[in-house]
């Protein structure tokens, strides 16, 4: 009962505090630039939000890539942690996507706002039509952070991977860096609300040549996830 109790603060405290501290911080450094403002913010987020749901990140394999821009990360969707996670692994420069109805989120929604999140309606997937507006942030030297999947899967396995990623590849010439995700869904699971305290296993992988099949890049995905 008490072991519950504590999950359920913990999870409540990193919902809820990691996006009004980072408003606040990023106000905070907005007079320093920008730029500068949001990466600041960007990493405390990240960090208070690990830490106040006691998730470490174990990563391993080509974990200098992850310094790399101009850069297009592609990670697997498992967790409702894995935006912050992935955020957390590339840390500044970048430009993330998320859902449309996040944008009106009481305490998600101006902190993604002011971070320059491209908000995306699910049915319009993740294709080319969406993602243009993300080749202006590659050609300044940003790093994008996206989910293939467009959605998480509700039982950990890879659904289908959406082609805009290799599009915005093949059109901004930017390297394709698969980060893999094996087990942040034992975190916290597809529309879970409490977070487990644990590790989460993350592999950076060699880029990929932006001239691949969508289920190609599925595909590299998998082969990582079996090992």
């Amino acid at each position: 009962m008490i072991s519950q109790l504590v999950t359920v603060i913990r999870s409540t405290l990193a919902f809820v505090l990691p996006p009004l501290v980072g408003m606040l911080w990023f106000l905070v450094c907005l007079p320093l630039g920008r730029r500068r403002a949001i990466n600041s913010g960007i990493r405390v987020v990240t960090w208070l939000g690990l830490w106040l749901a006691s998730i470490r990140l174990q990563v391993e394999g080509e974990v200098a890539l992850l310094e790399q821009r101009p850069a297009i990360f592609v990670i697997n969707h498992q967790s409702g942690t894995d935006p912050i996670i992935g955020a957390r692994l590339v840390r500044h420069d970048m430009v993330a996507i998320g859902k449309y109805e996040l944008q009106f989120h009481p305490l998600l929604g101006p902190l993604m706002k002011a971070f320059g999140t491209v908000f995306v309606k699910r049915e319009q997937g993740i294709g080319p039509q969406v993602l243009a507006p993300l080749l202006p942030a590659l050609a300044a030297g940003d790093a994008v952070v996206l989910a293939p999947e467009g959605k998480r899967s509700s039982n950990g396995q890879l659904l289908p991977f959406k082609p805009g990623a290799l599009w915005l590849a093949q059109q901004s010439g930017a390297p394709l860096i698969p980060v893999v995700l094996h087990n942040s869904g034992e975190i916290l699971p597809a529309h879970g609300l409490l977070m487990k305290p644990g590790t989460v296993r993350v592999t950076v992988l060699p880029p990929q040549p932006a001239n691949l099949t969508s289920e190609q890049l599925r595909q590299v995905f998998a082969d990582a996830l079996d090992h």
